[in-house]
């Protein structure tokens, strides 16, 4: 549900997934711009990208003047950028820096970075971080940081009566910090389950994709409206990450849509997601947790709900303090 109108506040991402952002946006009364110039379904030579990006990042912060400006990092060039224009137009940066924008997940090009995003950070308000590892490692920096997990606009979803064979619905983007060829084993040790794989399938690996179990389906990248009717009709959602301090984004979609949950067996997960299945990065291992979801499927359903109101009621204390903070920045006006 959309809170009260925060005029002055935007959140920008150059990403091609921005959910994130337009869902922040949403709970807290601000607006949302994403570029990924020309488009989530074209990819052009990443510096071109960038160019047409920063223009129209430039050219939107020139028109609406905003008071206090949002950005997502990865990319750090978009932080930089979006820095520059914000020192032009004299509003206030707020960073929003995911794992990756520390170099996590195997993003090697922001780990390389890293200088440049210390330097916005320490000229940015405060940061947004998925975990309090980050946050220790801004405050190393002497930054101010607070952490926020996702918001649950649109995420409302009914439970769903399973039919003969459950589907479960593996999330994802054949990133490197995924492990697709662990999941691809699993599928063929449960055969009785079928999966959806999500992600673009030119960036799987041609052996893998062509060595696939027939019970497991490869559904290219889905766009937004076309994922949320995925999750609505998958039984579980499974979603993996060998990075320790990842929070999986689809995770908290699950528990918001009120599916069970499959995740990677990680201290943050088991705090986060006590009700999911948590699963070691083995075909073994995967299989026995998927065969286990499957044989007690009641129970998982069961404890769906109290796991959302449970990661409601820490999203509204999280909600809380970032509307705080951004009643403060807007109210204060012009940055100096």
């Amino acid at each position: 549900m959309r809170r009260h109108r925060r005029r002055g506040l935007l959140f920008l991402s150059w990403g091609a997934i921005a959910g994130r952002s337009a869902e922040l946006a949403a709970a807290l009364g601000g607006d949302a711009r994403a570029y990924f110039a020309p488009g989530p379904g074209r990819r052009p030579p990443v510096l071109l990208r960038y160019l047409l990006s920063s223009v129209l990042t430039g050219a939107t912060l020139l028109a609406r003047r905003p008071r206090v400006v949002v950005v997502t990092n990865p990319p750090v060039v978009a932080a930089a950028v979006t820095w520059c224009w914000t020192r032009l137009i004299g509003a206030t940066l707020v960073l929003d820096s995911h794992p990756g924008g520390f170099g996590a997940q195997g993003d090697r090009l922001s780990a390389r970075l890293q200088g440049l995003h210390r330097f916005v950070a320490r000229r940015s308000a405060f940061c947004l971080v998925a975990d309090e590892a980050w946050r220790a490692r801004l405050a190393a920096w002497g930054v101010d940081a607070v952490v926020v997990h996702e918001a649950p606009d649109g995420w409302d979803g009914a439970p769903r009566a399973p039919g003969g064979r459950l589907r479960v619905l593996c999330v994802g983007r054949f990133a490197p910090d995924e492990p697709v060829a662990a999941v691809l084993g699993a599928a063929g040790l449960v055969p009785e389950l079928d999966l959806a794989i999500t992600g673009d399938v030119s960036l799987c690996p041609a052996g893998l994709r062509d060595g696939a179990p027939g019970n497991v389906a490869f559904v290219g990248f889905l766009a937004a409206a076309a994922y949320q009717e995925a999750v609505a009709d998958a039984d579980a959602v499974l979603t993996l990450s060998t990075e320790p301090s990842s929070v999986m984004r689809a995770a908290y979609e699950a528990v918001y849509a009120r599916r069970p949950l499959v995740v990677s067996d990680w201290p943050l997960n088991r705090a986060l997601f006590p009700t999911a299945v948590h699963v070691l990065h083995t075909p073994e291992a995967l299989a026995e947790g998927l065969a286990r979801l499957a044989a007690d499927y009641p129970s998982f359903q069961a404890s769906a709900e109290s796991a959302r109101t449970a990661q409601l009621a820490r999203w509204e204390a999280q909600r809380g303090e970032l509307a705080r903070r951004f009643d403060e920045l807007v109210d204060r006006g012009p940055a100096g």
